[in-house]
């Protein structure tokens, strides 16, 4: 009986661990959320595709999230790449070559 509450003891100090060291993430809505924005700045477009999240970068947690921004001034399409911090805030990396 004592062996019992013993391991359960170690068993919710250690899921108390885990959760003190959990960092913030950003989640994906809010990640590509703050990517269409930026990216819609950057090229004065609109999104034509929702954006997706690439791939989750650890143990930062940045996000690699890509946009699909029509620009109608050229008549171009543009994936437009950023990355985005545990704070939600979008860095741009990268765009492509615009395509009719």
């Amino acid at each position: 009986m004592i062996i019992i509450r013993v391991l359960l003891l170690v068993i919710f100090l250690s899921n108390i661990t885990q959760i003190a060291n959990a960092k913030p993430k950003c989640p994906d809505i809010k990640a590509i959320q703050a990517s269409d924005k930026l990216s819609e700045k950057l090229t004065g477009g609109k999104v034509f595709k929702e954006g997706e999240v690439l791939k989750v970068n650890l143990p930062s947690y940045t996000k690699e999230v890509a946009s699909y921004i029509y620009v109608k001034s050229d008549g171009l399409y543009y994936s437009i790449f950023t990355l985005v911090n545990t704070k939600c805030v979008a860095r741009f990396i990268k765009r492509t070559n615009g395509k009719y």
